[in-house]
């Protein structure tokens, strides 16, 4: 029959052992709060334009000038409305594992230096990863078709931070393996 001193030094280490789960489990809960928090401050744009004055000088309307679109990159550059701080399109290179979705073809798994990275909810937003592009081929030059489910080195012109027009084409590997 185990002793009174026993029994009681039983007890608490269970009291101890209880209380020292609920506390980690606190601090673990603490933890992830404040990488969310960080992680979404981080996301906020940093640049916030001024507010416009009240009584600002309108100046003359001009009459617009007429412009064609001839190719996919004009036609996108040219929807969207241009600011003082947007970045024209540039060249790039970008290799990832090319696949199909009807008839839009995307590079998954995207890896190099001009490959645009993103936050996932998978890690709180603490980690950016690889970002999947679509890629443009209005007139079917690239044969895209054709490599699906390799992994290859697409070339051409960032559209925006989802899009690329591509160029040229080169695979990299039989599979994305």
């Amino acid at each position: 029959m185990p002793s009174k001193k026993s029994m009681h030094f039983a007890v608490g280490v269970k009291q101890f052992l209880r209380n020292r789960t609920a506390a980690i489990g606190l601090i673990v809960v603490c933890i992830l709060g404040t990488g969310i928090l960080i992680a979404a401050r981080s996301s906020e744009p940093a640049n916030v334009a001024p507010p416009a004055k009240a009584h600002a000088p309108v100046p003359a309307a001009r009459p617009a000038a007429a412009s064609v679109a001839t190719t996919v990159v004009n036609a996108k550059v040219a929807a969207k409305p241009q600011d003082a701080n947007a970045k024209a399109p540039e060249r790039v290179t970008i290799e990832g594992c090319l696949v199909q979705d009807d008839e839009t073809f995307r590079l998954k798994n995207t890896a190099g230096e001009d490959a645009p990275k993103g936050r996932s909810w998978k890690s709180f937003g603490l980690h950016k990863g690889s970002k999947t592009l679509e890629i443009v081929d209005a007139r079917h030059r690239l044969n895209l078709a054709k490599h699906v489910g390799e992994r290859v080195s697409v070339s051409g012109m960032m559209l925006d931070e989802k899009e690329l027009q591509g160029s040229a084409i080169k695979k990299v590997a039989e599979s994305c393996n």
